[in-house]
């Protein structure tokens, strides 16, 4: 059964005057416009988009072993001897029977040189070789599986970010409307308070308690506009920009969600997130490497053929007289490697237990998912109940603060409940704020979890 939850957050009033805030121009952004200048910017999001087209590249090079080699070479080279003198058998003529008589004589050599030139063409084809080239032509296809599943990972992630910097700047800043609000009712006390003493209605000590609550309001308000001026740096360096820069965002819009059975959740997760899809291509990817691993135990068959040209005079011989001048080979090849000091087998074992090792992995990932699914929902939940508490707790404590503050002026009550009151209304403000924003972050990390984020958040300006 889905709940339908609408949360809709007004920001009407003025942003109090915060010094080096006040200098913002430029065009309000809203939610994605933010996202957009993210996934542009974002160094983690690039990175991964250049190890996907790695990935990709690498899925053509796995080719390589089922393809054949073609190989041609071209030599041009000149040989020269200098004049030797050496020892050598010298025939000097024959014996009786007609065998050639040889006498060892001191041999002068005159000074050579020659030519070379040669031409070469080789191709090799891999036949078979145990089922290497098919699994690593499967391997590097699930890579770049996996490669694009952690790029989704990655830009989810950086929404993710994104989205909750925003709705953090967009609470921070409704925040510091609420402390202004506190700061002038503060104020009109004081006012009061004063033109009541003036007429005798009151003692001296509520105006100087007064003036204290004025000073520690205005406190909590300068405390919230160092905090608002953290949440816009934050966002523009989760954007990719200088932490400085000038930026605006929307205040006004309407943000309308379902969230389903926390069952439903789970099951979309398995089903989406992309991390554990790239947990799965993972463990197929490992499960490869152990039937490459395996291919070694099995002969190795392939098809050659060479065609030389060789001429030591003259180098037009290499492309004239085709019919001279050459040599061929070809033929099939088979090698069987029976036995490497265990090496193959030590591959094997190893590459299987790396595969156990990823599904380990895969199935804490799991558990971990359900759990994180579940515990977001949970909070999903309760801050939705908090919301609604927080409602009726507004409008108690703003009746509290009017009762208290009638009371006050007609003197039947005393300064003490009336900070009171209103103490309790700013509480019930701020708690209400924070509820709300963190109702619409916790959605956005649910998304994020269960692989959602980027078709969920829709965001419209009023």
């Amino acid at each position: 059964m889905k709940k339908q939850h609408t949360v809709v957050v007004l920001l009407a009033c003025l942003l109090f005057a915060m010094p080096g805030m006040g200098q913002d121009e430029g065009p309000e952004l809203n939610l994605t416009d933010c996202i957009r200048i993210a996934l542009e910017n974002n160094v983690s999001i690039n990175t991964y988009r250049n190890l996907k087209q790695v990935a990709d590249n690498n899925v053509k090079a796995s080719y390589s072993a089922i393809l054949p080699t073609i190989d041609f070479s071209t030599s041009a080279s000149k040989f020269k001897a200098g004049e030797a003198v050496y020892v050598g058998d010298v025939p000097v003529g024959q014996d009786m029977d007609g065998n050639v008589i040889f006498e060892q004589q001191l041999v002068t050599q005159d000074p050579r040189e020659r030519d070379n030139f040669g031409l070469n063409w080789a191709v090799n084809q891999n036949i078979f070789d145990g089922g290497n080239w098919w699994n690593a032509i499967k391997k590097g296809k699930i890579d770049a599986d996996l490669a694009a599943h952690d790029l989704i990972a990655r830009t989810n992630e950086a929404i993710r970010i994104v989205a909750q910097n925003y709705f953090d700047l967009l609470k921070q800043q409704k925040l510091m409307e609420v402390n202004e609000l506190a700061v002038g009712r503060s104020q009109d006390n004081l006012d009061k308070t004063q033109q009541m003493f003036e007429i005798g209605s009151v003692a001296k000590v509520d105006v100087f308690r007064a003036r204290v609550n004025l000073g520690n309001d205005k406190i909590s308000a300068i405390t919230q506009r160092n905090t608002v001026m953290n949440s816009k740096q934050t966002l523009n360096i989760s954007m990719g920009k200088e932490p400085n820069t000038s930026l605006e965002i929307s205040k006004d819009f309407s943000f309308d969600y379902a969230i389903p059975s926390v069952e439903e959740l789970i099951n979309t997760a398995f089903d989406n997130n992309p991390d554990i899809m790239r947990q799965e291509k993972d463990i197929e990817s490992t499960s490869a490497d152990v039937a490459i691993a395996k291919s070694a135990y099995y002969p190795r068959l392939g098809f050659f053929f060479r065609y030389d040209r060789n001429s030591n005079d003259s180098f037009s011989r290499l492309y004239n007289d085709l019919d001279r001048n050459w040599e061929m080979r070809y033929g099939l090849s088979l090698s069987w490697n029976l036995f490497n000091g265990f090496q193959d087998h030590a591959r094997v074992q190893n590459s299987k237990i790396q595969l156990r090792n990823v599904e380990l992995v895969y199935e804490d990932f799991r558990r971990n998912l359900e759990s994180d699914v579940t515990v977001l929902w949970q909070r999903y939940a309760d801050l939705n109940e908090i919301v609604e508490i927080n409602r009726d707790n507004l409008e108690a404590a703003g009746e509290e603060y009017r009762l208290a503050n009638e009371r006050y002026r007609l003197g039947s009550g005393t300064s003490l409940d009336l900070r009171e009151a209103q103490v309790n209304l700013t509480e019930a403000e701020r708690i209400l704020v924070v509820a709300e924003y963190d109702l619409i972050i916790t959605y956005a990390q649910i998304q994020e979890t269960v692989g959602k984020i980027q078709t969920a958040l829709t965001f419209s300006k009023q």
